[in-house]
């Protein structure tokens, strides 16, 4: 098992240019099966494709066992030579104070800490251990959410500076991975678990469906990847005209013209309304489908001084015929 895993990671990076020579990679590690498999695969192939590794660990303040899974990790990187950072937080104290789930907090936590991490050691990326059950769960929790076609698309091998080597893994090869070269990676007793929704959808609703078609997992990767191919053709129209929108750029505001907007096709309104946003604030958290259709009729009844705002996020103000700012 051990050599298929590597190969697999190996064509996963080259196919998919995720990392080239002389890189440096920020491997986020929890100290799971997940995790322990992509940083012993990563470590194994360093010499090989070239890399340099550097290994970056969260506890969330919220296990008993969280301090044992640092020194697990942190073994194992001091016995490599791999440098290590880490960070410990208070995420269910946190999460009240922000008024988010400890799931969700807890994930922008790491994250942050992640980019902190890869800022310091001008690393190229961040390497997570996204599996192919992670993504089969994510399709599935975004079909249960309303998600359009980009969700059902789940996860790609990269996002912006995220990328995934063990993406076309599944997990029963992974634990082999990790029987097989002795790892012993620390068990979150959590995930078994039906506390969170992806639990529920991994430890009830997946079984269920596999009794109804034991191919469950093939051919919801088989339609992930012809919607993928329609998604990636949508998002290549849709960016030749994101192209021509803009008309300026300021480090408080973007000035775009809304005319190509309104010419489009509904579903591609929303694409390119999204786009700006995204634009402005580098992500899409929180911002619904009720949102962006708000925003369109804004754009829609081209008004002058009319302005849609969305708490502290952001506010659309309409400023003459076809032209609007974002700020």
């Amino acid at each position: 098992m051990k050599d298929n895993i590597l190969d697999i990671v190996k064509n996963n990076i080259v196919e998919n240019n995720l990392i080239k020579e002389n890189d440096k990679i920020i491997v986020a590690v929890s100290g799971g099966p997940d995790s322990m498999c992509l940083l012993d695969s990563l470590f194994r192939l360093k010499d090989e494709l070239k890399i340099h590794l550097v290994v970056a660990h969260v506890n969330h303040g919220i296990r008993k066992e969280s301090d044992d899974e640092k020194i697990y990790v942190e073994n194992y990187c001091n016995k490599r030579n791999i440098p290590f950072y880490y960070l410990k937080g208070n995420i269910p104290e946190l999460s009240k104070e922000k008024k988010m789930s400890e799931e969700a907090c807890g994930r922008e936590v790491r994250y942050n800490f992640f980019e902190k991490v890869r800022r310091e050691e001008q690393a190229v990326s961040i390497a997570v251990a996204h599996n192919l059950n992670d993504n089969i769960e994510t399709i599935l929790l975004n079909l249960i959410r309303g998600s359009g076609l980009k969700g059902l698309t789940g996860m790609d091998f990269r996002y912006n500076n995220i990328i995934r080597p063990l993406l076309t893994i599944e997990k029963k090869d992974i634990l082999l991975y990790n029987n097989e070269l002795e790892l012993n990676p620390c068990i979150d007793k959590t995930n078994e678990e039906e506390i969170y929704l992806r639990n529920k959808i991994r430890l009830s609703l997946i079984p269920y469906l596999k009794e109804l078609n034991p191919n469950f997992n093939t051919n919801i990767s088989r339609m992930r990847n012809i919607l993928k191919e329609d998604n990636e053709f949508i998002e290549e129209y849709t960016n030749n005209i994101f192209k021509n929108i803009i008309v300026e750029e300021e480090d408080s505001k973007i000035t775009f013209n809304y005319s190509y907007i309104m010419n489009e096709h509904d579903s591609i309104k929303k694409r390119l309304v999204r786009k700006i946003i995204e634009k402005k604030i580098s992500n899409l958290d929180g911002i619904e489908s009720i949102h962006v259709l708000d925003i369109i009729k804004l754009l829609n009844n081209n008004i002058k001084g009319k302005k849609y705002i969305i708490g502290n996020k952001f506010t659309i103000e309409i400023v003459k015929k076809n032209i609007a700012v974002i700020y």
